[in-house]
């Protein structure tokens, strides 16, 4: 049972109801929120962006409307339980494993990394290890690049306000300008890939898992050494793509 706030403060109450509108619109307009909350339409569009920056809304380029955002997304599973949200992911880990005979992990972004969540590793004798728990730069992953592809122009540059990419092989992208260009074949094919980019010999391909509401929540992956993985590319990206929107399905 809600309870009122014997010292309510006001810009706090007026996020909370920014995003409980959500619950009834799939996506909100200043208009909207102006005239739910009572205030000048500068005031908010000011609330708006600032959720925005916490990745809690996201701003479609084109309707300039907003939605759920990929932090809004982590957070409802977070609620929901996040260890379902693992089991899920287990399944179609182990799936991949099967399919493909490399390691597969669960990834999310955070900022400019990637975070490892889950992962089933490969029974190859050669293989790549499992990295649970481990961060790396995004630019410079599979998974990461899968997840970046899925935010507006304007939040990848928030998020990279320089011109000059650090982390990674010589074989990453080293600018921004080279990044946006890669996340446009990203968006393009699917799903992307990791050659030798973030380490030597090491090859992955991802792809986003996104809810019924079709915010990216994370990114499922899978890697291997470089010239076995490089030599079935596409066995790769079609196992990752169907694993990824099996999981998607699931999340409802």
């Amino acid at each position: 049972m809600a309870v009122s706030a014997a010292y309510p403060v006001e810009s706090i109450d007026n996020a909370a109801r920014i995003l409980l509108m959500l619950v009834d619109k799939p996506s909100l307009r200043v208009a909207d929120v102006s005239a739910e909350l009572g205030v000048a339409r500068s005031t908010a569009h000011r609330m708006l962006t600032t959720l925005q920056a916490r990745d809690l809304l996201r701003q479609d380029a084109q309707t300039k409307s907003y939605g759920p955002g990929p932090a809004l997304a982590r957070l409802g599973i977070a609620v929901m339980g996040a260890v379902s949200l693992r089991d899920e992911a287990r399944l179609l880990l182990e799936k991949l494993v099967e399919e493909t005979s490399e390691t597969a992990h669960l990834l999310v972004l955070e900022g400019t990394e990637t975070v490892f969540v889950e992962g089933v590793e490969s029974r190859q004798v050669i293989r790549a290890g499992l990295r649970t728990g481990q961060r790396g730069p995004a630019h410079a992953s599979a998974a990461g690049k899968a997840l970046l592809a899925e935010l507006p122009r304007e939040e990848l540059r928030r998020r990279y306000p320089g011109a000059r990419l650090r982390g990674g092989t010589e074989r990453a992208v080293s600018t921004r300008r080279a990044l946006e260009a890669e996340l446009e074949k990203v968006r393009e094919t699917g799903y992307a890939t990791n050659m030798e980019e973030s380490e030597w010999d090491l090859c992955a391909v991802a792809a986003p898992v996104r809810n019924r509401q079709g915010v990216a929540c994370g990114a499922l992956s899978v890697s291997g050494p470089a010239r076995r993985a490089d030599a079935k590319l596409a066995l790769l990206s079609g196992a990752v793509v169907a694993a990824a929107t099996e999981l998607g399905a699931r999340l409802g």
